[in-house]
């Protein structure tokens, strides 16, 4: 044991969760441990007590050699020394401690010596004492933890804690009105007391010569100081109830002559009149010689007996005193005397019942006074320390209630599955049902599960998911009083209660006799159903039951709105599943349309002339554009370099034009296509195809014919002001990130996986500039890298560093956003029809922002302000698409025709601003502050210019 090493548990390992307490993580067989909660400091030299309140690590060695006494056995006989065995019978031979002559049991009169088997107090009080382990091999190993609905490892009950005298309440209402299990922290104060401080400095007749006992008889002996100290050491150091009245009767009946007989009694409620029986010890005879003497467990003490030992005065009780039968003491010849255990605070914490001498005997000793002070502060500190660590046991099983019924929270059905057996055996019920209310009216109950406890010792059990339904009738006047108020209904003897309805007493299985109705409540209050247990097994459902059911019902609503939610997610998903298997079908070609596509010749890119920056769509028809798509694959060479199938292609590039709306004017399919011309002819007059590898290249193409898929005609603007399903879903560059989802979703069908044949380095590698180009198009994050580009361009052509992981993405980012903006470098024909769509586009848009959202729209999208124009395209074309074209000038000399085609047409737009005239349609002008805006209509407004013609366009701006 010595070689152990101590590891401290890591962070991780204490957050695993509730199970069998002390655990080693390495030994718990699939149990997890918790701590015992707060250290409580004694300073004491028992042994027992130290190691109960030593290291958690200690705890846990010491459970692990409790539950495998084999192990323990063969260790010690292959480790132990003859010194350690020579010391350990020495140690245990002088500390035999002589057990209590009579045996309390909780049982009646009757029933005593009938049975062996142990009270649920003495069960109670020996889990918790210090000098036992907290529970013993074989009640550990009834209690497996398995995956199942069963009770937690600590199988414990409420009465459990009502039998030991914890009865604070449970939780608590806060400032708000609300429950919670915090204790307010006046609750929390306590003043320890000072008696304690003082119990080393007694005042004993035999210490000082000036205050000798009297000249009568002094029953209590004249003990010597050192025997004095030791026994007052021993009181105060033992904090287990029983072991400490079993100390002071023996003390008392060793040096008080003439005591027959003693029985020590603590006070079990708050009156004080009930006092349990811990201890009955008769002078003279061990344990087992007596025969035993029926007494009942709880002495009730009349108010004259309570008033006289709460002053500190003793009381006599001679033989025939009536009131020696009615506290169910056994009469003796001599009577019994009451010495009362008082704290510091003058609080009766007890009393010693004395057979065979009288009051007059004992009045007159200090020492014996003395003696009973400290026993009132002993049994105070212990009774304390109990109730302290009841509570935080109290705390552990709420725990581990909460962890089975947050465990695997996969239905409604299962989790109520958990919640009637843990009521059924944390109340101790016969009969348990949960009505869950449905979503109209509290008082209507959708679904009655119910449990009894019979059902748990069935075959099979504990492998069922669910509860049984509607076995039983319901009483619907007590569930509908306590479903629509949310007050509780406890009811003793169902037969004195006009809201019972007696008919149901005719199921022949069960005759109800008590019943406690509680609602349950989730986190908002919401009263979701209600709980109903009928019969409990022993008496009537008391207060402290209501409290248990009242804190688990808070877990039990919370668990039951999760999994509700938790459904609600899952059939949601699954329709969304569903969605997106129709959308896919739909959103796939046709692939007749792609046989034939693959069957025609592809022509080259001088006769479709897509190698010049002045490209216009106007002339090709729909097949035409696709061909010249697929010739732009080949022309990169990106066909043979990545094992490209063509049949696969020509699906792909359907399935994206497919994926287009057509009602859209301007971000459509014929918008992409040019946008794709438009880098297509860059890479091949800038040569910069060469420096960026054909990855790059290959992305580059894909990202601009998807990067405005499913394109709706409405801004990102737009999508934020009406909270649309893809606002909630992308909180920055909504339209750019769904715009990138449908084109992973489309490079991912059958049919259409063009990438099929790339390593997965190149798979990867091109998917992240998809993503990159695509997301550029969002002119917001441009402005944020403009600086970066400008920098680059003042080192000039010779300045791009193509191993150089950054210059390379801003590169990237400026292709991207050039071909976005190209239609602005066209010829003027071409740019004053882009605008002609555009313009509608936005108008249509400004439209629907009048009609969902009651509110004027901004003069970008309003028609009625179509005069603003041409000074906004002067600003357009100066402030945002020159500052691109002139960077991308710098770096390549061929590119210098991108920036000619600006300049020529911002002096266009100026010229018809200073006219204020221009042929062929309306005109209009920028605001008074100049402010312009993109296509993307996010700051540069529109202009109609001459109606909303049927042609192929590209795209301005």
């Amino acid at each position: 044991m010595n070689n152990l090493k101590i590891v401290e548990m890591s962070q991780v390992q204490r957050k695993q969760g509730m199970g069998g307490l002390f655990r080693p993580v390495s030994w718990n067989k699939g149990r997890r441990f918790t701590s015992p909660g707060p250290e409580i400091q004694v300073a004491n030299k028992n042994v027992a007590i130290q190691n109960y309140e030593g290291p958690l690590l200690r705890l846990q060695i010491e459970a692990y050699l409790d539950d495998n006494p084999d192990f323990t056995e063969s260790y010690f006989l292959r480790k132990m020394s003859r010194k350690t065995v020579e010391k350990w019978l020495q140690l245990h031979s002088n500390t035999e401690v002589r057990p209590p002559a009579i045996v309390i049991s909780d049982h009646s009169p009757e029933q005593i010596g009938k049975t062996n088997e142990e009270s649920i107090s003495s069960k109670i009080r020996k889990r918790f004492s210090d000098s036992t382990t907290l529970s013993s091999s074989n009640d550990r190993a009834t209690l497996p933890r398995t995956k199942s609905v069963t009770t937690p490892c600590r199988k414990i009950s409420a009465s459990v804690f009502e039998a030991s005298g914890l009865r604070s309440a449970i939780l608590s209402t806060t400032e708000d009105g609300g429950s919670s299990f915090l204790t307010p922290n006046d609750a929390l104060e306590w003043k320890c007391p000072t008696g304690l401080k003082s119990a080393g400095s007694l005042n004993v007749a035999s210490q000082d010569s000036s205050k000798s006992p009297t000249t009568s008889r002094s029953p209590f002996g004249k003990p010597d100081p050192q025997t004095i100290a030791e026994i007052t050491d021993s009181i105060i150091g033992d904090l287990d109830v029983s072991s400490l009245c079993q100390q002071i009767s023996e003390t008392i009946l060793q040096f008080v002559e003439g005591a027959e007989a003693c029985t020590i009694a603590v006070p079990v409620d708050g009156l004080k009149r009930k006092h349990r029986v811990e201890t009955i010890n008769i002078k003279g005879r061990e344990y087992g010689e007596n025969e035993i003497i029926p007494v009942v467990n709880v002495l009730e003490l009349d108010n004259s007996i309570i008033s006289e030992l709460s002053n500190g005065q003793l009381v006599s009780l001679p033989l025939h005193d009536e009131r020696i039968q009615k506290l169910g003491l056994t009469a003796v010849p001599g009577g019994y005397c009451l010495i009362p255990f008082r704290d510091i605070d003058k609080e009766l914490q007890g009393f010693a019942a004395v057979a065979g001498i009288c009051k007059a005997d004992l009045i007159s000793n200090s020492v014996l006074s003395d003696f009973c002070r400290i026993c009132g502060l002993a049994l105070l500190n212990a009774t304390r320390y109990n109730a302290a660590r009841l509570e935080v046991t109290r705390s552990q099983v709420f725990l581990d209630l909460a962890k089975i019924i947050f465990d695997e929270e996969s239905s409604i059905e299962f989790t109520v599955l958990k919640i009637l057996v843990n009521l059924i055996n944390l109340i101790e019920c016969e009969r348990a049902q949960v009505m869950l209310s449905s979503n109209d009216a509290s008082t209507h109950f959708q679904k009655v599960f119910d449990l009894q406890e019979c059902d748990l010792s069935e075959p099979g059990f504990t492998e069922r998911r669910a509860p049984y339904e509607n076995r039983f009738p319901i009483n619907s006047a007590i569930a509908g009083i306590v479903a629509g108020t949310g007050e509780t209904v406890c009811i003793d003897d169902v037969t004195q209660d006009p809201r019972f309805d007696l008919h149901l007493n005719g199921d022949s299985d069960l005759v109800y006799r008590s019943l406690l109705c509680m609602p349950i409540i989730d986190s908002e209050k919401n009263i979701l159903g209600v709980v109903l247990l009928i019969n409990k097994k022993s008496g009537c459902f008391s207060a402290n039951d209501e409290q248990f059911v009242e804190a688990f019902g808070i877990f039990c609503g919370i668990a039951l709105r999760n999994v509700s939610q938790y459904e609600v997610a899952i059939e949601a998903q699954a329709r969304a599943q569903i969605a997106m298997e129709i959308m896919s079908y739909h959103a796939d070609s046709d692939p007749r349309e792609a046989e034939h596509l693959a069957k025609l010749s592809v022509p080259s890119a001088l006769s479709l002339n897509i190698q010049s920056l002045h490209f216009s769509n106007i002339h090709l028809e729909e097949n035409d554009m696709l061909r010249a798509c697929l010739r732009m694959f080949y022309e990169l060479d990106l066909v043979d370099r990545f094992g490209l199938d063509h049949a696969v292609l020509c699906r792909w590039l359907l399935t994206v034009k497919k994926n287009y709306r057509a009602e859209v004017l301007y971000h459509n399919w014929d918008h992409a296509f040019n946008v794709a011309q438009m880098m297509f002819a860059s890479l091949l007059n800038s040569s910069w195809w060469d420096g960026l590898g054909a990855v790059n290249c290959l992305a580059l193409i894909i990202a601009c014919l998807c990067h405005d898929l499913d394109h709706r005609g409405t801004n990102n603007s737009y999508q934020l002001a009406t909270d649309s399903p893809l606002a909630r879903l992308y909180s920055t560059s909504t339209l750019e990130r769904h715009h990138l989802n449908q084109c992973l979703l489309i490079l991912n069908l059958p049919e259409n996986r063009i990438l099929d044949n790339l390593s997965p380095v190149e798979y990867s590698e091109t998917l992240n500039v998809i993503e990159e180009a695509i997301l550029a198009t969002d002119l917001a994050l441009h402005f944020k890298h403009l600086a970066s580009l400008k920098m680059v361009a003042k080192k000039g052509p010779t300045g791009i560093n193509w191993n150089e992981p950054r210059d390379v993405k801003i590169i990237r980012s400026a292709l991207m956003t050039g071909a976005d903006l190209g239609a602005s470098t066209k010829p003027w024909k071409v740019q004053k029809q882009v605008v002609s769509l555009i313009a509608e586009e936005f108008w249509q848009q400004g439209d629907l922002e009048r009609q969902t959202l009651k509110a004027p729209s901004s003069d970008l999208m309003n028609r009625e302000l179509s005069e603003i124009f041409p000074k906004l395209q002067v600003g357009f074309c100066e402030n945002v698409c020159l500052p691109v074209y002139e960077a991308l000038a710098d770096l390549s000399t061929e590119l210098v025709p991108l920036k000619e085609g600006v300049i020529a047409n911002r002096d266009r737009w100026r010229q018809i601003m200073l006219s204020e005239c221009y042929t062929g349609g309306s005109t209009s002008c920028s605001g008074e502050d100049g402010s312009s805006s993109s296509s993307e209509g996010e700051e540069i407004s529109p202009v109609q210019v001459g109606g909303t013609e049927n042609t192929k366009i590209t795209r301005n701006l």
